[in-house]
């Protein structure tokens, strides 16, 4: 399983506190917090399919089919945003495979690469195997591809999801805070 979380701190947090304080009541203020966190966190979420989906080299219905994706958004009980993958690694096939003479090719990673004595088997899904019993017909291994929730929790994703919470979230913050107060806060 893998999460994504972010804490945001610095002087912008400070000045939408102070702005977030106006509000009358505390109900208000966490409305204005869960709606700006909510907002944010699905334009995120998209960022991070993305940005997943340009790494690993297939497209985001593949990922979030193996990857198991989820977002939990913020709620009444708690204002936090979190991505969770508990998915597997995606099979080879869904890497635009070929049959060649030498083996199976395909791109993981947008990397195209043969993998020697791989075979293709139409009547089990179209999945790529090999044999694991030496010059034996059986048995043979599926092969699998890079796993989603490893990937996500690298750097890339991080920062796409770090760099568009740093941007969005204090204008959105401002904006939910407006809309709270009739504009009698901007």
């Amino acid at each position: 399983m893998a999460t994504i979380s972010i804490s945001w701190t610095g002087n912008g947090l400070q000045r939408l506190t102070v702005a977030a304080e106006h509000l009358e009541d505390d109900g208000k203020r966490h409305t204005a917090f869960r709606r700006a966190i909510n907002h944010t966190g699905d334009k995120a979420f998209t960022r991070v399919k993305r940005s997943l989906s340009k790494e690993i080299g297939t497209t985001q219905s593949i990922i979030m089919k193996y990857g198991h994706i989820k977002k939990y958004r913020a709620s009444g009980g708690g204002l936090r945003f979190e991505i969770v993958s508990r998915g597997g690694p995606i099979p080879i096939k869904n890497f635009r495979a070929r049959q060649g003479g030498a083996g199976v090719s395909a791109s993981p990673w947008n990397n195209r690469k043969l993998y020697r004595h791989a075979f293709i088997v139409p009547s089990l899904g179209g999945h790529v195997f090999w044999r694991t019993g030496g010059s034996k017909r059986l048995p043979i291994e599926r092969i699998a591809g890079p796993n989603v929730p490893k990937e996500m929790v690298k750097e890339h994703v991080a920062h796409a999801f770090s760099s568009l919470v740093a941007s969005d979230l204090p204008p959105r913050l401002a904006h939910e805070i407006r809309v709270l107060t009739d504009g009698t806060v901007t």
